[in-house]
């Protein structure tokens, strides 16, 4: 195994040990996206999908707009992914406060994907981290959220009250 250590020089940090922090996060994101991909490609799904999902699932009835400012992407690139999601019964689109607000939740086949795909994640990082001490933990996450713009630090926390 790599000593982590001598991947990862904490102060004044090299742009070579730079570029290993880039392949780890490279290689650990397509690790913890390898199970949920394998189950969405069987359905022919991809990454949009399951981002989709897996937010139409956090926030029950949120609006296209603001699934528009989590994802960052355009209503094109939603509205390809979202009428897929729609036709096959994963999502119901309701008419919000007024008629120009689109509700969205999922469906129980959109809950029971969701729970599938997470519970796979969820069990991935919970074997990593039982073994972490929470001082890493805390450290890892720390680092985490230092690397999101302001703006999304907004709507991460407004997630997670």
């Amino acid at each position: 195994m790599t000593d982590l250590n001598k991947l990862l020089t904490p102060l004044f940090l090299s742009e070579k040990e730079i570029k290993k922090i880039i392949e780890l996060i490279f290689f650990s994101y397509r690790e913890f996206t390898l199970g949920p991909d394998e189950i969405l490609n069987k359905i022919n799904y991809g990454r949009a999908h399951h981002r989709v999902i897996y937010f139409v699932g956090k926030q029950k009835n949120i609006t296209i707009k603001d699934l528009l400012g989590i994802l960052k992407i355009t209503k094109q690139s939603l509205s390809r992914v979202l009428n897929q999601l729609v036709k096959e019964k994963y999502i119901l689109v309701s008419i919000g406060e007024d008629k120009r607000t689109k509700k969205l939740c999922l469906t129980q086949k959109g809950l029971d994907l969701e729970a599938k795909l997470s519970k796979i994640q969820i069990n991935k990082i919970k074997s990593i981290i039982n073994n972490a001490k929470e001082s890493d933990i805390n450290g890892f996450k720390k680092i985490l959220y230092s690397m999101i713009d302001e703006k999304s630090k907004k709507i991460f926390n407004k997630l997670n009250e």
